[in-house]
């Protein structure tokens, strides 16, 4: 797992436990838990882009969770920070030498579907 997946769950479980109306500062999460706060910009940009959490601006704003968290996969996270996921290339998209000749394509591809 990547240090963006890492930190991006480790964001979702804190917005996770907010209240309702609360709102988690980027900043100050980025104090609490010691990760750069402009790498934590792009990781919640990334998560925000994927519509898993918002922000409201203003002196009292910050993050917030746009969906259930329990709605959430860790595919989902691993996408939106790393793009898309696979275990192999061919399963992400990419084009495979072996096109045709692989033995293996169903099973990873079988695997894959199941993560």
């Amino acid at each position: 797992m990547s240090k963006q997946v890492d930190y991006a769950m480790q964001l979702l479980i804190a917005l996770s436990k907010l209240d309702k109306e609360s709102f988690l500062s980027l900043r100050m999460f980025s104090q609490e838990s010691n990760i750069s706060f402009l790498f934590l910009q792009r990781i919640a940009r990334s998560l925000k882009v994927a519509g898993m959490i918002d922000a409201a601006r203003g002196v009292h704003g910050g993050y917030f969770m746009t969906r259930e968290a329990k709605g959430i996969t860790v595919k989902e996270v691993i996408e939106a920070v790393d793009g898309p996921f696979g275990i192999t290339s061919c399963s992400r998209g990419k084009l495979c030498p072996r096109k045709g000749k692989c033995t293996s394509k169903k099973l990873f591809d079988k695997i894959n579907k199941k993560i």
